[in-house]
């Protein structure tokens, strides 16, 4: 069965929201290896949230930007999709975000992924 495994958010100033999350809910910082600077991993013990700086040059506002959700296979995942017209937004790799129905975008992450596989 499918499970959500992390959320992403693109906000202005990642320092604040890590400050945020960490001391309103306590959720821990997860230390990523070569992580780049304009995003923060936080999780619940269950549920990963990526922070993201958001890209002023690209127009970017603050939001939710996707959901991840662990699948057993992402070229299965891939083949679904297509079942439901849904348009693949990303390369395929490990990891393929989507426009899902109401256009959320959804990536799908193979079973046991750490978190920035994707993102």
């Amino acid at each position: 069965m499918a499970r959500i495994v992390h959320l992403a958010m693109r906000v202005e100033d990642i320092d604040r929201a890590t400050e945020f999350y960490t001391k309103v809910f306590g959720f821990k910082q997860v230390t990523v290896p070569g992580l780049r600077n304009t995003v923060r991993y936080l999780t619940d013990g269950t549920v990963h949230i990526a922070i993201n700086r958001l890209r002023k040059e690209k127009n970017e506002q603050p939001a939710i930007d996707h959901f991840g959700v662990e699948v057993e296979s992402v070229d299965r995942c891939i083949a679904e999709v297509g079942k439901f017209g849904c348009q693949v937004v990303s390369e395929p790799g490990k990891a393929v975000k989507f426009s899902a129905p109401g256009g959320i975008i959804v990536e799908a992450v193979p079973a046991g992924s750490k978190p920035g596989i994707g993102d």
